[in-house]
């Protein structure tokens, strides 16, 4: 298996170091980076299995970076805010991040968080798995990848392919916001919640135009997955 590495983007030295030495005490190396562009250089070639993102007393710069993470990497991102910051959990979980903690959580419980994250998206396993074959379409277990019947990749964040696999896994039945909420953020949905039908969008997006029509709105039940489109593409 390989050896877990945590990549921190803080620029509260301090603060950061403490979170570096800890996690380091706790079998986890982490390497710590003042300044994200430090971080978002390596990460096409070097990234670490997890990313906590926290810039101090800069809540927005955070957003940005992590917006930046998810234009080049899926890596799973864990965001660290104070209360009062002017982030909320929907703002947050819609530019892609896995999770948002409190700055102030105990670190036994920060590193309980980073553990379940991390689990959930099964990195650093080992273990082969086989593909699942979807209309031509392929999930891949064990990398967590969607591919197109040509081979390609669409790249997935960690909630993404949670809910693609969700929903091939009850192909042709409708699952609830709740059921969805509860399976890919670990929490029950909340009425005035858009967090599902956002990522449900984004998923539809991913999938490409001639893939809109897969995921169906079900009245008053939830999302079903259909089924893929036959575009006379095929996995040779």
């Amino acid at each position: 298996m390989e050896q877990l590495g945590l990549g921190i983007i803080e620029t509260d030295a301090g603060f950061g170091r403490k979170l570096a030495g800890f996690f380091d005490q706790h079998g986890i190396p982490a390497e710590l980076h003042q300044d994200p562009k430090s971080l978002l250089a390596r990460l096409p070639n070097r990234p670490p299995s997890l990313i906590l993102l926290g810039e101090g007393e800069k809540p927005a710069s955070a957003l940005q970076t992590l917006r930046r993470i998810r234009e080049i990497s899926v890596i799973p991102c864990i965001m660290l805010a104070k209360r009062g910051d002017d982030l909320s959990e929907i703002m947050v979980l819609e530019a892609g991040a896995d999770d948002l903690v409190d700055r102030d959580l105990p670190h036994r419980a920060l590193l309980a968080r980073i553990r379940a994250v991390l689990r959930r998206g099964e990195w650093g396993t080992v273990q082969a798995e086989p593909a699942i074959g979807v209309d031509g379409w392929r999930l891949i277990p064990q990398r967590r990848q969607l591919l197109r019947p040509d081979g390609s990749e669409c790249a997935l964040t960690t909630a993404e392919y949670d809910l693609m696999c969700l929903l091939v896994e009850h192909r042709g039945k409708p699952i609830s916001r709740d059921a969805i909420a509860r399976a890919v953020f670990r929490r029950p949905f909340r009425a005035e919640d858009r967090t599902v039908d956002n990522l449900v969008l984004r998923l539809r997006r991913k999938l490409g135009l001639t893939q809109q029509d897969c995921i169906k709105t079900v009245r008053g039940a939830g999302y079903m997955f259909a089924g893929f489109a036959d575009c006379g593409l095929r996995v040779a």
